[in-house]
């Protein structure tokens, strides 16, 4: 993840992954189980998502890009060796005319067919430091996409947890729901038998009914929040939307996490964050520009050599009027006045500059206060998943205690129906606060390069 090399990463292990897990079939990719469903586990869904998300392949082919930034700026050392021949003829040969003894005399100057090849070497010696500089940036610009790669994955990673998280939630819902109509059906059944006994009135009876009616309402519609949760999460993971998917939920308990101290958090945000690593390459890129635009004051020195051939005659041949010749030199050019182009760039250079470190400035408070929101977060998350577990136990006892007492004829049925409406939401805030929970773990995971075990 964020803070690791990615050296080895090449674009084209992306599409290799893909080829062969879809030759090999879905199975390998996500599992199945017996009934044929997808079995989807939060680790499955991490790796998923990295694998097929088009922004992480589109960061791959940008960390491409910035490889072959390097190999160009690094030609810029290297001797430029060119080969060029040339071919012509001469449709009609020009003459020279020569004045002796009162008599003018006309001669060629020149053969039908002409044959030429020049071998040239070019060595640049001194470009005023430009050479190494862009060679030095395009480095940069590499350790910049690398960064760039690990910031797009920790984002799908984060995008990927909070869909399963959700769903999981959606499903917690529905889950509660279902309790509470097993109970008001339960409940029914008891005022029916009462009722036929005499023992309640009417009135008693319908308000059981009704109280079983007004949950169907609710169950079709977390029903239909649980269709969309996983659709969106199936979305994501380039899952065919009609594809039964069946979401493996692990037990979390917040009160085994180990928390880090903050500072400890920050710290290693701010050292490993790719973000940071974005901001401060991009500083160094900007401040090696103005050396390079400073060097266009310099001169600049190379070496030059040249071999020449070439052969002319009236017949296709090269073995006629040949013609050698080896040359070799040193060019230095000094610019002058150039109408303030380079101070104009140079000046550029350095503005650019000074907005790159405002900009690390700014990334290094976001990043802090990032990392301190998510500890906060999670630390109230932490304790409101504790509380819900034990307000559950309770609520529990309490729909127990209503229902004897109905039953023995010492409650009543508002009892009955208030103790199982503080169960059903009970259970959607203990739902409620540990997708926070979660939530608030992957959000500090992300903002401190952490991985989940160790935060």
């Amino acid at each position: 993840m964020i803070g690791k090399k990615m050296d080895n990463i090449k674009p084209r292990a992306a599409l290799v992954v893909l080829l062969v897990s879809l030759f090999l079939g879905s199975t390998i990719l996500y599992g199945g189980d017996a009934n044929g469903a997808t079995t989807l586990t939060i680790e499955d869904t991490r790796r998923i998502a990295v694998e097929f998300n088009r922004s992480y392949l589109a960061a791959i082919e940008d960390l491409a890009k910035a490889e072959s930034e390097v190999t160009v700026a690094r030609s810029g050392a290297l001797p430029e060796i060119s080969l060029d021949s040339d071919y012509s003829r001469n449709l009609k040969i020009p003459s020279a005319f020569l004045s002796a003894g009162g008599e003018t005399i006309e001669f060629k100057t020149g053969f039908k067919n002409n044959f030429s090849t020049t071998i040239s070497a070019r060595q640049s010696l001194w470009q005023g430091g430009k050479v190494y500089s862009a060679l030095k940036v395009a480095k940069l610009y590499k350790g910049y996409a690398m960064a760039g790669l690990d910031a797009v994955k920790a984002e799908v990673i984060l995008n990927a947890e909070l869909l399963f998280y959700t769903a999981v939630l959606r499903r917690s819902n529905l889950e509660a729901l279902d309790k509470a109509f097993e109970a008001a059906s339960a409940n029914l059944e008891v005022v029916e038998m009462f009722h036929g006994q005499g023992l309640v009135s009417e009135y008693e009876l319908l308000r059981a009914r009704v109280e079983k009616a007004n949950l169907l309402p609710q169950l079709l519609e977390a029903e239909s929040n649980v269709r969309l949760a996983r659709k969106q999460l199936k979305s994501f993971l380039g899952i065919e939307l009609n594809e039964e998917v069946h979401l493996i939920d692990g037990i979390d308990n917040p009160s085994s996490v180990s928390s880090r101290g903050l500072d400890d958090l920050i710290r290693e945000a701010l050292d490993n964050r790719p973000e940071m690593k974005q901001a401060e390459a991009i500083t160094e890129i900007t401040r090696r520009a103005i050396g390079i635009a400073k060097a266009d004051y310099m001169p600049s020195v190379e070496a030059v050599s040249a071999y020449n051939w070439s052969s002319q005659s009236d017949e296709i041949t090269l073995d006629k009027n040949n013609s050698r010749s080896w040359s070799a030199g040193i060019n230095l050019s000094f610019p002058i006045f150039n109408g303030g182009e380079t101070r104009g760039r140079v000046k550029n250079a350095r503005a650019d500059h000074q907005q790159a470190r405002l900009f690390e400035r700014d990334t290094r408070d976001a990043i802090r206060l990032e990392v301190e929101q998510a500890f906060d977060r999670m630390e109230q998350a932490k304790k409101s998943v504790e509380i819900q577990s034990e307000t559950i136990a309770q609520a529990e006892e309490g729909l127990k205690i209503a229902n004897l007492r109905y039953e023995s004829g010492v409650g009543t049925q508002l009892e009955i129906l208030s103790a199982q409406a503080a169960l059903t939401e009970a259970r959607n805030a203990l739902a409620a606060a540990t997708f926070s929970f979660r939530q608030a773990r992957s959000q500090l995971r992300k903002a401190t390069t952490f991985s989940i075990n160790d935060i």
